[in-house]
């Protein structure tokens, strides 16, 4: 008995536990779905990331409603990212969830996200279907929730089929309902769009009214700001008051940037557009229509690209390119085909009868229910009595039914009449069409073969250019060869004759006691000393050119010091002040000659262009890295900026060169040996110092 006893407490705790944690997972749940819903408008990036973070949790807990709603939340994240075919596949999964546990809510919902997201693809007939049945169960189940929305996404169907004056009444609709909910965001997209058909039907003022009072809405919405925006730069377009125009558009494009909405980037680029054909700015017109036309192919909104083939047929049309017109208009005859069938509108007219006479036959099981329910209450009483009521109900209700199916079938044979008439004209229309699209196929077939013959004469006069360039390049290294050696063996031959001209000079200063003549030998040794340091620094740009590198750990400190000492004896002048200061966190990895070419001629060049004053200021070198580069800062205090007084200091026998004796060859040295490091080092414009920047790789 005890060991029972232990055992069943045991499995009483486990479960108190694992029903706790299961709970923190569900209300983990709940937070990340709420932060997708208050992120999806203005920052659908991160809203997706938690949006798959839910759902993978949701999984987890085998909760089918919590996968559900996941589902539908990644459906509405991407909805606002622009890719539509992603909302139909997770609301697709999230509808399929909804009906197996009979959630009535979520069915709803996922029926709402299908029906927008086939509108923004262009599918019309299916979207309507979708939102009506969304709708008709809102109001079977008195859902509150969303109802604006639908009601919304209802007139945004019949807007697209240019039905302005009903969409408006499901679009008033709509903005009763968030007025009564005091829901801003829902006032804010239904007067957007209640605007949109005033503006669709040319009557500005009305338009102008709606959109002020969207930009009155005090919400932080970027999706429907953006809206208000380009609907305030579409009036103005139309009032030729294009500075304003632009303004309003630029806006929304800011916003519709921030938040990565593909679609609005399309229409606002399209908008620009219109502008630009406005100001008769055509090739401008062009790169920005191409530019939405490329994002609305992306995303398959054929509404948007619907928009821009009607303006490229107009700005072809203009600049007289009755070629490229021709093109446009067969691809929006095409287009216009797909999204707007002639039997669509009669189609969306019978789905609205098929979904109103599925509301009446729920309507009437429901009665049946409540009418079965009572007669089992009152058949305890008078089963007799019942009994006949019961059988003159049904009698009646089955009357009833069978009166509207046959009025409904009488009206539904007058519909297919007059539709196998309307498809006999249709087809004769396809007929027409189909022959000009065999006219435009055959110029088409021209044109290419023309472009055959263009592309042949093209590539024959590339491979020409190639064999022209390639021949020039092999003499210009057969010359960097020459130009090489020369520079070895004239600086080779010149050092002979100049060290005995230097050895001659230093007799002739210690033999020679008249001053004058002394004087001059001075002069004449320290030139054959210049002379002899500008072939030495020529003889390693030589050098440098051919060196193979050795790249080690090396001690930069070490060769740091190393260079300051030998300008120190240089210079004569033990009062040179360098002050180092090394960041480096990790082993620095280079070529050890290379870096000692590069800071002693970097320090001797900044104290030939200090001259004879200010020798006593530092010269700072600071040495640090980031991810993947040392960075080194070399700055003399002694001395201003020369940027603008000397200019390019790294280019050989320049202006500084002149002023500056070997200056030239000691920088031109540092930057060839920078180079051949893989680095880059630039002179700052730096008012009060001279600034050199040295960027080498880290390794």
């Amino acid at each position: 008995m005890r060991k029972l006893g232990l055992f069943l407490f045991i499995v009483f705790t486990f479960s108190i536990h694992s029903n706790g944690q299961n709970e923190q997972l569900k209300q983990k749940i709940d937070s990340l779905n709420q932060r997708t819903i208050n992120l999806w408008l203005n920052y659908p990036d991160s809203a997706i990331n938690y949006a798959y973070e839910a759902y993978r949790l949701s999984k987890l807990t085998d909760d089918q409603e919590l996968i559900c709603i996941s589902l539908r939340l990644i459906g509405g994240a991407y909805y606002y990212l622009g890719d539509y075919d992603s909302v139909i596949v997770y609301n697709d999964k999230a509808l399929k969830i909804a009906k197996e546990i009979e959630n009535q809510e979520l069915v709803n919902n996922a029926l709402n996200n299908l029906g927008l997201a086939n509108y923004s693809l262009g599918s019309y007939q299916n979207a309507l279907e979708y939102l009506l049945r969304s709708l008709s169960l809102k109001r079977a189940i008195g859902q509150e929730y969303g109802l604006g929305t639908t009601l919304n996404n209802i007139g945004l169907v019949y807007e697209r089929l240019k039905d302005y004056k009903k969409a408006r009444a499901y679009f008033l609709e709509a903005l009763e309902v968030a007025e009564s909910q005091n829901d801003k965001d829902l006032i804010l997209y239904s007067q957007n769009n209640t605007a949109n058909t005033y503006l669709r039907e040319n009557n500005l003022p009305r338009a102008e009214h709606y959109f002020q009072l969207s930009l009155a809405v005090d919400v932080d919405n970027k999706y429907w700001k953006s809206v208000t925006y380009a609907g305030l730069g579409q009036i103005y377009q139309r009032k030729s008051d294009y500075e304003k125009a632009n303004g309003y558009l630029s806006k929304s494009a800011e916003l519709r940037s921030t938040i990565g909405d593909k679609r609005g980037i399309s229409e606002i680029l399209y908008l620009q557009s219109k502008q630009a054909l406005y100001k008769h700015n055509y090739d401008s017109a062009i790169e920005l229509l191409n530019q939405s036309q490329s994002i609305a192919i992306e995303i398959g909104a054929k509404d948007r690209m619907f928009d821009n083939l009607e303006q490229y047929v107009e700005i072809y049309s203009e600049i007289n390119d009755k070629s490229k017109a021709f093109e446009y208009q067969t691809k929006l005859l095409q287009l216009r085909d797909t999204l707007f069938n002639e039997n669509l509108a009669r189609n969306l007219a019978s789905i609205q009868l098929e979904i109103q006479d599925e509301e009446n036959q729920q309507l009437l099981a429901k009665k049946d229910k409540q009418l079965t329910a009572n007669k089992r209450f009152v058949m305890v009483l008078i089963a007799v009595i019942i009994l006949i009521v019961l059988l003159v109900v049904v009698v009646y209700n089955q009357l009833r039914i069978n009166r509207k199916k046959n009025a409904t079938l009488k009206i539904r044979n007058i519909e297919i009449s007059v539709q196998n008439e309307e498809i006999e004209a249709q087809k004769e229309s396809l007929e027409e069409k189909n022959s000009a699209l065999e006219r435009a196929q055959a110029l088409i077939k021209a044109q290419n073969e023309k472009l055959e013959e263009y592309n042949k004469r093209l590539k024959s006069s590339v491979e020409e250019k190639s064999d022209l360039l390639k021949e020039k390049n092999d003499q210009l290294m057969l010359a960097n060869i020459e130009l090489d050696n020369f520079i070895y063996k004239s600086s080779h031959d010149i050092k002979g004759p100049l060290a005995t001209l230097l050895g001659m000079c230093h007799v002739a200063l210690l033999d020679i006691k008249e001053k004058k003549a002394s004087e001059y030998f001075q002069k004449l040794y320290s030139s054959a000393l210049d002379l002899n340091a500008i072939l030495t620094r020529l003889k390693t740009i030589s050098e440098i050119s051919n060196l193979e590198l050795n790249l080690d750990e090396i001690h930069i400190k070490k060769i740091i010091s190393e260079c300051i000492k030998q300008n120190k004896k240089i210079e004569g002048d033990e009062s040179i002040n360098v002050k180092l200061d090394i960041k480096l966190d990790k082993p620095m990895v280079s070529d050890s000659a290379l870096m000692d070419l590069i800071f002693f001629n970097l320090i001797q060049s900044i104290l030939k262009m200090r001259g004879d004053t200010n020798l006593e200021k530092a010269i700072d070198i600071l040495i640090d890295s980031d991810d993947s580069n040392i960075i080194i800062d070399v700055v003399d205090e002694g001395s201003a900026s020369v940027k603008s007084e000397l200019g390019d200091v790294f280019e050989l026998f320049k202006k500084s060169a002149l002023q500056h004796r070997t200056l030239g060859l000691g920088l031109y040295i540092v930057k060839q040996s920078i180079l051949k490091l893989g680095g880059n080092i630039a002179l700052l414009d730096d008012k009060n110092h001279t600034h050199f920047k040295i960027t080498l790789p880290l390794t």
